[in-house]
């Protein structure tokens, strides 16, 4: 019974692991990361890359809208395309 639940433990946490390599791999840190036309969008946790983003979508800065217009409310690290 013991050696049963110990399995099964270990077995959860290896699954767990392997899900967080796998999806760090998509992680970025600057647009250089990306590739075919994807910015870093740094506003998302973990950063990923993706297509500039439409209006309404939340930005750090105007490289990943695709209006090149992020705005950012005063006190705010987050703001959203226009």
């Amino acid at each position: 019974m013991f050696n049963k639940s110990l399995l099964s433990a270990a077995m959860v946490v290896s699954l767990s692991l392997l899900s967080q390599v796998s999806f760090a791999a998509g992680e970025c840190k600057d647009d250089k990361d990306c590739k075919n036309g994807e910015v870093c969008i740094l506003a998302l946790t973990p950063h990923i890359c993706k297509a500039p983003q439409a209006a309404g979508a939340a930005c750090k800065r105007d490289a990943v809208c695709a209006s090149n217009k992020c705005e950012i409310p005063a006190g705010k690290d987050v703001g959203a395309c226009k």
